[in-house]
């Protein structure tokens, strides 16, 4: 299983704590919020990780120098000032068409155990992670929220009004995504989700409760830097 990473953009939510930096390399408790991910993935079975770069890509790579990994593989992209759907285009082709794929945010913290439940869900490919208890998520407003219906995803946006759950940013992928983000980034639309929503027209986009004891967090702002200090200090 190849694990790819969106670690592109500059983060401006957080100018004011990440001194610079690209926001992946703020540290949780000891560990750059992108090691915490890389460990998650290597505990979970994931062999080869891609990350794409983009804003102070160089201070990424110099950090994996300091503490190399292996399996890791730099994708840079030079439009990384544009939607975070070009970043993931940027990956295709890296990507084996037959081979499904795990795609994460690079401020995103998920558990081990939420990653290899998606892992195990191959066939419902491609597929999801979604938050369904709202109290859950620290900024709803600033979420990416979806409407699921039967285990669905038929609706998705930040815009969306009504909605029962968020976006968690844990997707299980396959080739067929760069299709459709090639679809809508011709129609104007760089972003992942309208990836996506070209995707839901005509494909089923399957949905993964995340668990009620099980967490996980957007890291997009102080408040939720400070909230994760907390979280993921036993972890």
């Amino acid at each position: 299983m190849t694990g790819v990473i969106i670690a592109a953009g500059k983060g401006e939510r957080l100018s004011n704590i990440t001194g610079g930096k690209p926001k992946t390399l703020l540290v949780i408790n000891g560990k750059p919020i992108i090691q915490w991910i890389i460990d998650e993935l290597s505990a979970s079975g994931v062999e080869k990780v891609l990350i794409v770069t983009g804003y102070q890509s160089e201070k990424i790579k110099h950090y994996f120098k300091i503490n190399p990994h292996e399996n890791i593989k730099f994708v840079y992209n030079n439009l990384w000032e544009e939607g975070n759907g070009i970043s993931v285009l940027s990956v295709g082709k890296l990507v084996k068409k037959e081979s499904e794929f795990l795609l994460m945010m690079s401020d995103h913290l998920i558990g081990r155990k939420v990653i290899k439940d998606i892992i195990k869900e191959k066939k419902r490919c491609p597929l999801l992670a979604v938050e369904k208890k709202l109290g859950k998520v620290f900024d709803i407003d600033d979420a990416t929220k979806v409407i699921i219906d039967n285990g669905k995803v038929i609706s998705i946006g930040k815009e969306l009004k009504k909605f029962n759950g968020v976006d968690a940013g844990l997707f299980l992928l396959d080739f067929s995504v760069f299709r459709f983000l090639k679809r809508s980034i011709k129609k104007g639309e760089d972003t992942l989700t309208g990836g996506i929503k070209k995707l839901i027209k005509q494909r089923e986009l399957h949905s993964y409760s995340i668990p009620d004891d099980d967490y996980w967090i957007d890291i997009d702002s102080e408040d939720t830097y400070n909230k994760a200090m907390q979280m993921w200090r036993i972890r």
